[in-house]
């Protein structure tokens, strides 16, 4: 170890027990804990900074490109409706479903679930079907 960083570690140690001391004194075991998490803060902060190297990355990678919901504008729609016709039953019959029943046309699959036998005790202002069951369709569709 070279002599100078003898001289900052002496230091260092000198001046964090004269810190604590003095935390001490002022409050009492209180005073140590708060003194104790600041001097572990710097120390944490210089040995960051005592670090050589690259920079730190970045937490998420940049993209490229960024991505605009006008990108997608069919996707966003149908997001829309799912999201919609999951709160009333009015939407699901006349936006989703339709439309989850041209698709489903398309592919030659099986259309969605229709309403149950007891639609019309059914309020069509109440809620859609569930996360469960428009999943359930949306998996038949997507499946080979």
């Amino acid at each position: 170890m070279s002599r100078k960083r003898a001289v900052i570690a002496a230091a260092t140690v000198t001046g964090t027990a004269a810190v604590l001391f003095a935390g001490y004194a002022a409050a009492g075991a209180t005073g140590v804990i708060d003194v104790a998490t600041l001097a572990t803060l710097g120390v944490l902060i210089g040995a960051r900074a005592a670090v050589r190297g690259e920079p730190p990355r970045a937490v998420r990678p940049k993209k490229t490109k960024p991505e605009r919901a006008a990108d997608f504008p069919a996707y966003a729609s149908i997001t829309s409706d799912v999201e919609w016709a999951r709160m009333s039953r009015r939407h699901y019959e006349h936006a989703l479903r339709p439309r989850l029943a041209r698709l489903a046309s398309v592919l030659g699959r099986p259309g969605p679930p229709g309403p149950p036998e007891t639609a019309g005790l059914l309020d069509p202002d109440g809620p859609g079907p569930d996360l469960a069951t428009l999943d359930r369709f949306v998996t038949r569709l997507e499946g080979p």
